[in-house]
Order: C-alpha cells, then structure tokens, then sequence
C-alpha cells in the first residue's frame, strides 16, 4: 500500500515536471495558457460537484489562494520562455522554503535548523539567478518572483483547508483563477491554433486533474511529509525533460545552486516530519 502511494506521488512528480515543456509547446502567452488550464479544470470540477458556494468563494484565505495560483503558474510559465526550465523550476521550488518562512512569523515556529535551511536555498537561489550576468537575470528573478508567489499560495492554502475540503477548495481557485487571467484573452495577442489547445486541454486534465487525483490518493497512503521530500522530484523531471526535449542543458552553477535549493527543500520537510514523529 504505502509503496503504491510512493509509486503515485513519483508519477505525480513527472507530471507537475512536464507542465511547463506543454506551456512553451503551447505557443500561447503565459496568462492566456494558464486561463485555459484553469477554466477547463473549472468546467469538469463544476461538472462533479454541481455546487457553487459563493460563502467559500469569497472567503479571504481561498480567494488569495486563487489569486496567487493564477500569478505564480503565469510568472512561472513566463520565465521559461526566458531562461532554461530547469533554473525557472529550481527557482520556483524556493516556495515551500519561504513559505516555512512566512509561517514562523505567523505562529507557527520553524526552528533555526529550517530557518538555515530556507538561508541556504536564498543562496542556492542566488547562484541559478547569476546576479552579474545582466541579460539572464531578468528571466531568472521573474523565475524567483514565482517562487514567492508559490510560497504565499502555500501559506493561504494552508490556512483555507482548515474549513475546507482540499478538493473544493482546488474548485475554487480554478474559478478564482480564470476570473484573475479572462482580461489577458482581450489584451494579450495570441493565436489559438487546435494544438496550442489540445496542449492547453492536457494540461487541464492531466496536469491538473489527474495529478491532483493522485496526489489526494497517494496521501492516503502515505504521510504528507513524505509526499512533500517526493515532491522535490519535480525539478528534477523538469531538468531532464527539458534536456530531451529541448535540449536544454544546465550551467554547472544553475545545477550547484538548484542542488541547494533542492537539497534545503528536502531536508526541511524531513525535520518536519521528525518533528512529528511521522514519515510514513
């Protein structure tokens, strides 16, 4: 059971690792990619559940929630069409870390060993972003700015699944989330061919849907922290696939500073899960 839920949690992995390949394949805007992903995801939850509470909607956790998925997924998705995937991702991953940052600050105590933890992956950060390589940094920092995003979306998330199913509360987001990137399909060119859609349409259902799917089930096998020190695969598919498939390979120093990132991300939820006597 318990290996089943590994199994799950690696497929889930190579998965959210491949979405950011479909968001270039894709050849549509960032904001204008991610509205489709949402709204599709949106249409089919709304199919499933055949309820639509605008108390939960409008609750203020789950309505930033929505609001920093929508900008941490186009932040994201713009920056990998202006540096490689992997430093985009690596950079990304700095969330859950500053997330355990934002956290300590509103209650609940990360303790100096994750604190140095979250320091080391700034480091690490610092090291894909190269701050003295002027025509890369761009990219890279809109790259980290979705990182802070992906840690604010974890802090709300957080607190909005206190009073609310996790999957009604992905249901809400999505909603939220198309609302936030609608305007970007009259102010943004783009040309919706019938393959930037099927892309947008696999993103939709499997990238979102599916992994969601198996993420909830896998989490009912094993523990949430050990989900977690899996979920640092992500970065690592997105390294390989965007080698095969696009043949994007990394700086030595993108790869040192990503490793640390990585390594901080991983390390900080296994003392999580010593904290709490749980990694099963």
């Amino acid at each position: 059971m318990r290996l089943l839920g590994v199994l799950e949690m690696v497929v889930v992995t190579a998965i959210w690792g491949s979405v950011s390949i479909l968001a270039i394949w894709s050849g549509l805007p960032s904001p204008v990619f991610v509205f489709f992903r949402v709204f599709i995801a949106f249409l089919i939850l709304l199919a499933f559940l055949r309820e639509f509470d605008a108390k939960n909607f409008l609750r203020i956790s789950v309505f930033l929630s929505g609001i920093f998925l929508a900008l941490n997924w186009i932040a994201l998705f713009y920056a990998v069409l202006l540096v490689p995937v992997a430093e985009a991702v690596m950079l990304y991953y700095t969330g859950p870390l500053l997330a355990v940052v934002i956290m300590h600050f509103l209650g609940e105590r990360a303790g100096l060993a994750r604190l140095g933890l979250a320091a080391a992956a700034f480091i690490g950060a610092v090291a894909v972003i190269k701050p003295f390589n002027i025509s890369g940094s761009a990219g890279a920092l809109i790259a980290l700015v979705s990182g802070v995003l992906y840690g604010l979306l974890i802090v709300t998330n957080k607190l909005a699944v206190r009073s609310l199913p996790p999957i009604r509360l992905v249901f809400y987001q999505t909603a939220i989330a198309a609302i936030v990137t609608a305007p970007f399909l009259f102010t943004t060119e783009f040309r919706l061919t019938p393959s930037g859609l099927a892309v947008a349409l696999t993103a939709a259902l499997v990238n979102t849907l599916l992994a969601l799917y198996l993420w909830y089930d896998a989490l009912k096998k094993i523990s949430v922290h050990l989900a977690s020190v899996l979920s640092y695969l992500d970065p690592v598919f997105a390294t390989a696939f965007a080698y095969f498939l696009l043949g994007q390979a990394p700086s030595a120093t993108a790869l040192l500073g990503g490793t640390l990132v990585i390594t901080s991300g991983v390390l900080s939820a296994l003392l999580e899960a010593r904290k709490k006597g749980n990694l099963t």
